[in-house]
């Protein structure tokens, strides 16, 4: 048993999943052998989980027709957000200055400079937000007041910014030789969808295929077993919330590769048999709703 299945076993959601559908070992032995054969990106920014965010948070500002995360732009007074937007390639429609979720996408160019500077204020907010979101119901409000105050929060320290933009000139130099194409030919983009009501969030919808960006590393069995919960999970209560999904992938910038299945054949395969995934998807709902209160990722 790998340490990533251990750890499942210890939650009931987890517990369930494995239960659920124990053919995983199989994919995960599929996705290990094709991420052998991959070219590997050299990084090592200094902080991963920021560097993910930021990531994450650009291949949605470039990917999206529409302003996207809007939790995050509202705790910006009007000017910052609206320059970040505006790096990004968005412009306000008629009468929507200060309806960010209404400004559409007018520069479809990917500026690495541009898109970094807005990927990572918006990082620096996500970040903000998860610290205060254990204290203060009102996050967002208390988030707003801080960098209104102290708006240094928006940046790192300069060594830090320098290894990071470093980094992700690396990752968007791959990102941008056709895997953007890739995503933009599965359909529009919905950026962090929220599912089950704020228990989960997928980071990206993009028509009927639901993906993960994973910039880190794959390496090791604890996390594919996290990966292949993850894509599961959200797969299921996507289809529980009425999202049209006919297929899951997953961007492995790292390594440079960009897999997609089939949700039905995928989800019979780790099964061993044909389920139902409205059923499943449903009981999935019940044991998560049930489980101890968790803080919703920002």
């Amino acid at each position: 048993m790998s340490a990533g299945s251990h750890g499942a076993l210890q939650d009931p959601v987890g517990a369930w999943l494995a239960k659920a559908f124990p053919h995983q070992h199989v994919l995960r032995a599929k996705i290990a052998a094709d991420l052998r054969r991959c070219p590997v990106l050299l990084i090592d920014p200094p902080n991963k989980s920021f560097f993910g965010h930021v990531v994450e948070l650009a291949i949605g500002l470039i990917l999206c027709d529409q302003g996207p995360y809007l939790r995050l732009l509202r705790c910006l007074d009007h000017g910052p957000a609206t320059r970040l937007l505006s790096m990004a390639g968005y412009q306000p429609t008629a009468g929507a200055a200060t309806a960010y979720d209404s400004w559409r996408r007018t520069d479809s160019a990917l500026h690495p400079a541009h898109i970094f500077t807005a990927a990572s204020r918006l990082a620096s907010v996500h970040s903000l937000l998860n610290d205060l979101g254990a204290r203060h119901s009102d996050a967002g409000d208390v988030a707003r007041r801080l960098l209104r105050q102290y708006p240094r929060l928006l940046n790192s320290r300069p060594d830090e910014t320098y290894h990071t933009r470093r980094a992700f000139r690396t990752v968007w130099s791959s990102y941008s030789s056709g895997f953007h194409s890739a995503l933009q030919s599965y359909g529009p983009a919905t950026a962090h969808l929220s599912l089950l009501d704020g228990h989960r969030h997928a980071d990206f919808l993009l028509d009927t295929t639901l993906l993960e960006v994973k910039s880190g590393r794959l390496d090791e069995d604890r996390y594919l077993d996290d990966l292949i919960r993850q894509i599961m999970t959200y797969a299921l209560l996507a289809h529980h919330d009425g999202h049209r999904v006919t297929h899951v992938a997953v961007y492995a910038a790292r390594y440079q590769r960009l897999l997609r299945y089939r949700i039905d054949e995928l989800a019979n395969q780790l099964a061993g048999t044909p389920i139902d995934l409205t059923a499943t998807g449903a009981h999935l709902a019940t044991l998560i709703r049930d489980r101890p209160h968790r803080r919703p990722a920002a």
